[in-house]
């Protein structure tokens, strides 16, 4: 069974945002222990159990990982926007392709077509002309941001 380019590149892209998701939840992990680290090592210190200097240093590193922690998650978030975005584009077209296999199936098997298969035919070219349009916008939106985000960086 041969794969289309399609259905690799949604896969590619599911698998994608399964890693991007589990990275997140690392995020959030991580960015959870740096807050409980800070809200602990005040009491420490009027506790007497570390000194004054240790725990400032201290947390000064903490609030420093949490920050670069909290812009990865946030950049993170970003890319699985696009991922997402991408991936739903692909399967609009998808749906788009098998509307229109069926239509053409349809179109020609019909010696005396029935009522229903009037207005199914009607209704996958209604969805067709709808979603191609849809999916045309967001791959030329897509396109456009790359070559202008390309053309930016130079």
């Amino acid at each position: 069974m041969a794969i289309s380019q399609l259905e690799q590149a949604m896969a590619t892209l599911r698998l994608g945002l399964a890693e991007m998701r589990n990275k997140e939840d690392q995020l959030d992990e991580l960015i959870s222990q740096f807050q409980t680290q800070l809200r602990r090592l005040p009491r420490q210190v009027v506790y007497g159990q570390a000194s004054l200097d240790l725990s400032l240093s201290a947390m000064g590193e903490i609030e420093e990982r949490l920050e670069d922690a909290v812009a990865n998650r946030r950049r993170l978030l970003v890319m699985k926007g696009t991922a997402t975005q991408e991936l739903e584009a692909l399967q609009l077209l998808k749906r788009v392709d098998e509307a229109r296999s069926k239509l053409a199936s349809l179109k020609q098997n019909r010696a005396a077509p029935s009522d229903d298969i009037q207005a199914e035919i009607r209704q996958l070219e209604d969805f067709i002309a709808t979603n191609s349009r849809q999916a045309e916008q967001a791959i030329t939106e897509r396109f456009r941001e790359r070559t202008n985000g390309d053309r930016a960086a130079s």
